[in-house]
């Protein structure tokens, strides 16, 4: 299936009505009675020619090791050495334990699996058009929008295949026939399960998807390979910076495809399950937009709540409103 062509937007205009074409986020059910969660997830490029790439991708091109090996080592380094620089009460534990840590090495740049999104298209909309570089400038900005509910069905399908793979092998190598014991649901009203029970099911379920796909061996390894498999991890602990973009993950399990690989490859055959918007490369255009993202309190102060966003802050607020290319007293001079 060819890929969509991106859609351009030459004004806020644009860019708004675009935007609102998006589905609120929202629980709801499938036709088979399983909860769903209709989501999507957005990420801003500075330049049209970036692709879905997180950085230990980028760390290993064209380099003898693969990013998975590469991965491991920094977890076990960062691993070893972070207890000396952080409070226990700051360090990942229980069932997201891995995820917890990837996360706490992607908020301080270490580079991961991890590729960051938003849950809001316009702090997108932000990174794509914030700070770049004459390089940069030579293509236009780009948001990518992703249906984050979909993926996740697909990759709940890919990870149940895993798992009856799995168990059918184990069933062979143990060379027994196993008795599988079903148990009757009550039909008694008063213990059907509730929306929290589904919701807790959900929670749990998802939470193993995760975290077989971050330590996927052997046979699931192989399927995820094959199919490809990608997943939608929330941070399973927050932080001023991800709370403020409303920050999301996206990670792949198939250790030997390139993130895109593994994404196209798993849901090669789904139609609209992704969007491109691209914003006219012109400088003012650009300006004006982010002025109007300054005027809704989208800015990297308010993004990046701390010193560095501060003075970043204040960079901003120079190039936008004290000194900008487009002030028209600097035309009459």
């Amino acid at each position: 299936m060819s890929e969509p062509s991106p859609k351009t937007c030459t004004s806020w205009d644009e860019v708004t009505e675009a935007f609102k074409s998006f589905p609120h986020q929202k629980l709801g059910y499938t036709n088979d009675g399983d909860l769903r969660e209709t989501l999507w997830v957005f990420r801003g490029h500075k330049s049209a020619e970036y692709s879905l790439k997180p950085t230990i991708e980028r760390e290993t091109e064209e380099k003898p090791v693969t990013w998975v090996t590469l991965e491991s080592k920094i977890l076990e380094e960062f691993q070893a050495r972070a207890r000396m620089h952080l409070n226990s009460s700051d360090l990942p534990i229980g069932p997201d334990e891995k995820l917890g840590w990837l996360s706490l090495m992607q908020h301080y740049g270490v580079p991961t699996r991890l590729l960051d999104f938003t849950l809001s298209p316009y702090v997108a909309l932000y990174f794509s058009l914030c700070n770049r570089t004459d390089l940069e400038r030579r293509s236009p900005a780009e948001v990518w929008a992703i249906d984050a509910g979909a993926l996740v069905e697909v990759a709940k399908k890919a990870s149940r295949e895993a798992d009856r793979e799995e168990a059918e092998h184990a069933r062979k190598k143990a060379s027994t026939t196993a008795s599988l014991k079903t148990e009757g649901a009550s039909l008694d009203p008063r213990f059907a399960a509730t929306d929290g029970d589904l919701l807790l099911d959900e929670t749990v379920s998802q939470s193993r998807i995760i975290s077989n796909a971050l330590s996927a061996t052997g046979i699931r390894r192989a399927h995820f390979i094959e199919r490809g498999f990608v997943t939608l991890a929330m941070p399973p602990i927050q932080n001023r910076r991800l709370s403020s973009q409303q920050g999301a993950f996206l990670f792949s399990g198939a250790e030997s495809l390139s993130f895109h690989d593994s994404l196209f490859r798993m849901m090669d055959g789904k139609a609209n399950w992704y969007k491109r918007f691209q914003i006219a490369n012109d400088a003012k255009i650009e300006m004006d937009m982010e002025r109007r993202l300054f005027e809704r309190n989208i800015h990297h102060l308010s993004l990046f709540p701390d010193m560095e966003g501060l003075a970043g802050f204040i960079r901003q607020k120079t190039r936008l409103h004290w000194v900008p290319a487009d002030n028209p007293l600097l035309e009459q001079a």
